[in-house]
């Protein structure tokens, strides 16, 4: 897939992805979801690739939704029949993001609002840059929170805070994001990218298949009630873990005081019963 709306970048086991409308605020288009998701599947179907940044160009992140087309910009009739078929056949689009096996950075450069915030809400980890200026703004555009916000906002940062970005749709600055919990940590502007390959560079010294696994726990478990059942599949990939290669090279390694050589990759050598349910 030839990529109009992103650029698409590798470097050693991690990849970057950058939204590039950046004279529009790389404001989001139907065209521009649809090329992160083909850039992050080919992350995860390359053996070779173990994390993902996801970040902005220009001076910010993403203005939200393009709204060139003015009062019908939310109408949901004049989406285009190929993203309905889509949707229709891939399933809701937060469902298909917690399916991804690999980490993905998030790297908010300035301004990012709306949908620009709610696609980023399923990725792993967010850090943000001194100037980011973050806002879930729907409720002032006259709509409600997508991609499952006020589902999955509340887990992350707790009720009353969500309901506090969600109702007055007031953008916060990077430090209030830091205490609201949006994000994980705030660096200076020229140590944004810096900052998120030296976090890639410490997931590359973990075993690629027991991030994998965790990253599948993680989220598989926000609507698991059945505390039973979780101890299961822990204990279950847990114990097919410690059976494998790189359980030993990770006691190995770490006796002998050296950098770990991991030997199994992602998917090639996820279980058999992956993932369990």
């Amino acid at each position: 897939m030839d990529y109009e709306f992103i650029i698409f970048e590798v470097s050693g086991q991690v990849a970057t992805i950058t939204l590039n409308r950046p004279e529009r605020l790389n404001a989001w288009t139907y065209e521009m979801s649809n090329e992160i998701w083909d850039a992050l599947i080919k992350v995860e179907n390359d053996p070779n690739l173990r994390v993902t940044i996801v970040t902005g160009a220009g001076r910010g992140f993403c203005a939200g939704a393009d709204l060139s087309r003015g009062s019908t910009t939310f109408d949901g009739s004049n989406r285009p029949r190929e993203e309905v078929e889509r949707r229709r056949r891939e399933g809701s689009l937060i469902r298909r993001y917690f399916t991804l096996k690999k980490p993905v950075i998030v790297a908010i450069n300035g301004p990012v609002v709306g949908v620009g915030v709610t696609l980023i809400l399923p990725f792993d980890i967010r850090i943000a840059a001194e100037s980011a200026r973050i806002g879930i703004v729907f409720n002032r555009r006259g709509v409600i929170p997508e991609i499952a916000c006020p589902w999955i906002l509340p887990r992350i940062i707790g009720i009353s805070r969500a309901a506090e970005l969600m109702y007055t749709g007031r953008i916060v600055n990077a430090k209030e994001a830091l205490e609201f919990g949006l994000v994980s940590r705030v660096v200076p502007d020229d140590k944004l990218m810096d900052t998120a390959r030296e976090i890639a560079d410490e997931i590359l010294l973990s075993a690629p298949v027991s991030v994998a696994l965790t990253k599948r726990m993680l989220y598989q478990f926000l609507t698991e009630t059945d505390i039973d059942k979780a101890e299961r599949i822990n204990h279950q990939y847990f114990g097919w873990t410690g059976t494998q290669p790189d359980a030993r090279e990770g006691v190995v390694s770490f006796l002998q005081k050296r950098r770990p050589e991991w030997k199994m990759k992602v998917p090639d050598d996820l279980p058999d019963f992956f993932p369990l349910e």
